[in-house]
């Protein structure tokens, strides 16, 4: 319980300083912005501790393979700098983690503070008084160190969402399924018919999308993957692809369901990838869907939100647009 107030405590520190611009409070002074991209992570660690067994441990989570993607990424982007070269613009990144092994302190401790040095920005220092000690740390901590940053990255998403989605896409959301949701700033809609609204973000290079459908419920199997599956076959079929006659369908070889609480709400949440039919192309997805209680309170109908991502180009980050995304559904208020 006492982790998981601190974390629960930072992340609502780091939400704070997503939505509060570039100056602090009253007696916080100036506030540079943070720098860097999403899911960034700079570690502060001298030589001993990164080319031994304490910066594998560290890699060996952090820099795990990030799945469902169609190329290799990592959970985080690491970028380590010795304790001298934290100077200048570094102290100013959005994500640090400082590894301070230091014979005179008693104790194995790790420390968490929101918008030290800029803001919106989280720093994490994880202290002991040797290796042993500080490998024993991390062991223990570094699950709460992913959630934190996790966190974090999330509560900037939301707040950019929630201060720059147009208002007519947000109007149009909440009057086709009385929902609240933040998209951010550049979304426009490709197709709004009954009970399906397709809106995207369109770049040369990438497309982030999202399309929002309803259908009856019929029972407790509507939230199965095989089910889900199937209606998001059917909506998805809408999508149209780039040669005559193609659409956007879903690959069935690689899925992941889970169920998870967002805000209170109980969503199914499916992974996994996406083709269209007709044509060479394809990319990731998210799919979250919930069941929504009519006026008498009985189940009613099911609303998905899809999310999919399409970016062959391996010098941008599937990562970071799907991740990007998913956050969005942290938005949504019924």
């Amino acid at each position: 319980m006492k982790r998981l107030l601190l974390i629960l405590g930072l992340a609502a520190l780091v939400a704070c300083g997503a939505r509060g611009g570039r100056r602090g409070g009253e007696n916080e002074g100036y506030k540079y912005e943070s720098q860097g991209a999403q899911y960034e992570l700079v570690v502060v660690a001298d030589h001993p501790e990164w080319s031994g067994p304490v910066g594998d441990t560290l890699r060996a989570v952090l820099a795990a393979r990030f799945p469902m993607v169609n190329r290799e990424e990592t959970m985080f982007t690491l970028l380590r700098v010795l304790p001298e070269g934290f100077t200048k613009f570094v102290p100013r990144h959005r994500n640090i983690l400082i590894v301070n092994v230091n014979p005179e302190v008693t104790e194995a401790t790790l420390g968490m503070a929101a918008d030290r040095w800029a803001r919106p920005q989280v720093v994490l220092t994880a202290t002991a008084p040797n290796e042993t000690a500080m490998l024993e740390l991390l062991g223990e901590r570094l699950d709460d160190i992913v959630l934190v940053l996790e966190a974090a990255e999330k509560d900037r998403d939301v707040a950019d969402a929630q201060g720059h989605t147009p208002a007519a896409i947000a109007e149009l959301v909440k009057a086709k399924f009385g929902i609240e949701m933040g998209t951010g700033p550049a979304y426009t809609v490709r197709d709004d018919s009954e009970g399906f609204l397709w809106m995207s973000y369109e770049l040369p290079r990438s497309s982030q999308g999202i399309v929002i459908y309803t259908y009856p419920f019929s029972g407790s199997t509507d939230l199965s993957k095989e089910a889900l599956l199937a209606r998001r076959d059917e909506f998805a079929a809408r999508i149209p692809g780039e040669n005559p006659g193609s659409h956007m369908a879903t690959d069935r070889e690689y899925t992941e369901l889970v169920y998870k609480k967002i805000n209170g709400r109980q969503w199914a949440e499916l992974h996994g990838f996406w083709n269209v039919r007709g044509d060479f192309m394809g990319g990731p997805y998210t799919n979250y869907s919930t069941v929504v209680a009519g006026p008498d309170g009985s189940p009613s109908h099911v609303l998905a939100i899809d999310l999919y991502v399409y970016s062959p180009d391996p010098r941008l980050s599937q990562r970071n647009y799907i991740r990007q995304l998913e956050h969005y559904v942290h938005t949504v208020k019924f």
